[in-house]
């Protein structure tokens, strides 16, 4: 009978869902493409000064736009989304490095692209705090080791919204830049969706890492970014 009634309420709240129909026309709506215009300007803003770092040179952009309804669990879960659709865009820039990493940092620092980690009140790195390039410089400089030995954390930055990071195959915590997850089939999934790498034949990490040396990313995360569920649909109650 319990089972009964609660099947009996999950077809009536699935009744009050709005149509995939509905949440497109609501997923291309114009607030919906001014909210996209201002993200997505946000993003290409930031790359542009990135890829104006000397030392850099672009090789690979790929880039999200997606719309879909959030996943609300099964009839017995009570983790239900308050929203019927969400957009969030997201973005991963290859380049490759020219000459060493240490001397291209000072200068990703000094083009003002975000505060990397954490920092005083007058601007400055804290000290040891990892996620800032002081300690990606001072990671490299000691080769990834404390004065006793131990192993260092990771040297990559981070900043609400952003990760950078790069190849570090001669250091203890080997790392290596992977290729981008190729785009889906348009249609293949969601409400909305665009998804497009530039450009359409870009060479692989691999070449990439061949002709530079070493390769370096920025993603563009979702936690932390405002393009992270930058237009939302409330559930109706």
């Amino acid at each position: 009978m319990l089972l009964a009634f609660a099947l009996v309420g999950l077809t009536a709240a699935c009744s009050r869902e709005p149509s995939e129909e509905k949440l497109r026309a609501q997923a291309t709506s114009p607030v919906a493409n001014s909210r996209r215009e201002v993200e997505e300007q946000k993003i290409r803003t930031l790359i542009e000064r990135l890829t104006a770092v000397e030392g850099l040179e672009h090789v690979l952009t790929r880039f999200a736009d997606s719309c879909a309804k959030p996943y609300n669990g099964s009839v017995f879960e009570s983790n239900r989304s308050p929203y019927a659709l969400t957009c969030s865009m997201q973005a991963d820039v290859y380049f490759g490095v020219r000459g060493d990493i240490t001397d291209v940092l000072p200068r990703v620092r000094a083009a003002n692209i975000a505060a990397w980690g954490l920092q005083d009140d007058e601007g400055h790195d804290l000290p040891h705090a990892a996620g800032t390039i002081t300690y990606a410089l001072t990671y490299h400089r000691d080769h990834g080791r404390f004065p006793d030995g131990s192993l260092m954390s990771e040297p990559q930055l981070e900043a609400p919204g952003l990760r950078m990071d790069w190849d570090r195959p001669d250091l203890p915590l080997h790392y290596r830049i992977e290729d981008p997850t190729p785009c889906p089939e348009a249609g293949s999934d969601g409400i909305y969706q665009r998804c497009s790498t530039v450009p359409k034949t870009a060479m692989s990490m691999t070449a990439a890492r061949a002709r530079y040396g070493t390769v370096l990313s920025l993603s563009f995360d979702h936690w932390g970014s405002t393009a992270y569920h930058y237009f939302t649909v409330p559930r109706r109650k």
